[in-house]
């Protein structure tokens, strides 16, 4: 079995594992915790090549719309996109090194230390993979169909790892 074969692998088991983890274990983590406030997230951030294009790619691909743009006396442009509850900042950086390779395959990208990928929950990943598709969008890790989860992972138009997930139960029940 090749390397890559072989991480592919693990990465279908961990994130089969992680979400087939029974609730009991994220109760007993949480109330071990000594934390005494919420948190929500509130957006994720991205560097990418042309702010302008990727803008267009995520109206295009999941209907965002910019809800604000600057550019910086560094020549740095910066955009924030919103659909619904979910936020993307867009930096776009004169001279930023392009996504190595290796960070546009979820399954090599776990090699690398830092953040992996963002996710959208969708209702019906099939539907919303075939939507994408007649759109353009690049699979960058196939869909994988458990019992109480599907997941898929696409590429937006800098390389950036995008999962679909669908809970077929709620998150953290077991299955």
């Amino acid at each position: 079995m090749k390397l890559t074969q072989l991480v592919t692998a693990f990465a279908v088991v961990t994130f089969g594992g992680l979400f087939l983890m029974p609730a009991s274990l994220e109760t007993v983590a949480a109330q071990s915790s000594n934390v005494n406030f919420d948190i929500a997230l509130d957006h994720v951030a991205l560097s990418v090549p042309d702010i302008a294009q990727s803008i267009a790619w995520y109206q295009k691909m999941f209907g965002f719309k910019e809800v604000r743009h600057g550019e910086e006396p560094n020549g740095m442009h910066t955009a924030l996109i919103q659909r619904d509850d979910v936020r993307i900042e867009l930096f776009q950086v004169p001279g930023a090194a392009p996504l190595p390779e290796s960070r546009r395959n979820p399954s090599e990208d776990f090699r690398t230390h830092g953040v992996k990928h963002f996710a959208f929950r969708v209702k019906d990943v099939r539907a919303v993979l075939a939507q994408l598709q007649t759109k353009g969008v690049k699979v960058a890790f196939k869909l994988h169909d458990y019992p109480g989860v599907a997941f898929v992972f696409v590429s937006d138009n800098a390389g950036n790892a995008i999962e679909l997930i669908q809970y077929k139960t709620p998150p953290g029940r077991a299955h």
